[in-house]
């Protein structure tokens, strides 16, 4: 098969997350269990109009303040909100072999905040030559929609098309479009992963 178009996740494939210390540094700050902190940070009707683009960034860390009593000022919330965030270098490493034959697009649930501050302090992921996130489209994975929104843009078919992710119902939801789904766990495994499908790296 040759594949014409590959789809990388970001959080957990592209880029490693720390949420969890953020999470303990709220806790620790405002005197809530993690469990209290993640419920707040993650509930469900603020995260996904956030990651959907219908909440700005300034109404989100109002929610946090009156859920948490968080005392950090908005400029404070922003700098750790996006400082959980390093570079999978091996990632973008296999990224840049595969950009000369195949179309590389970022397909993300994010918010702004994050999808910003990614874009602008990874030089590397200028390899991606499109950037498809949920924020800005206003449809978050598993939607069979934003999956076909990515096809269209490149102009690919599913079954010429490689989607990368970290978590097993996207996979799921990818392979259910006829993409040919790959599961990250580490860049070894991905590498091999994507040579034994015919992917020249």
């Amino acid at each position: 098969m040759q594949y014409e178009l590959v789809l990388f996740d970001l959080g957990g494939v592209v880029v490693d997350v720390e949420s969890d210390r953020l999470m303990h540094q709220v806790s620790q700050l405002v005197g809530h269990s993690f469990e209290d902190v993640q419920a707040a940070v993650f509930h469900q009707d603020f995260m996904e109009p956030f990651e959907m683009g219908r909440m700005s960034p300034q109404a989100y860390y109002e929610q946090l303040q009156a859920r948490l009593g968080l005392p950090w000022s908005y400029e404070r919330f922003v700098e750790a909100w996006n400082g959980i965030f390093t570079e999978n270098l091996d990632v973008t490493q296999i990224m840049g072999r595969l950009r000369a034959r195949h179309t590389l697009i970022a397909l993300s649930n994010t918010n702004t905040l994050h999808a910003e501050w990614i874009r602008r302090s990874m030089p590397s992921l200028a390899a991606f030559h499109d950037w498809i996130i949920s924020c800005d489209v206003g449809l978050r994975k598993p939607d069979p929609r934003i999956y076909q929104l990515a096809l269209e843009r490149a102009g690919a078919r599913a079954e010429r098309t490689v989607y990368i992710d970290d978590r097993p119902e996207l996979v799921e939801a990818g392979r259910s479009m006829g993409m040919k789904a790959v599961r990250f766990e580490n860049s070894r495994q991905l590498e091999q992963d994507l040579q034994s499908i015919g992917l020249n790296l």
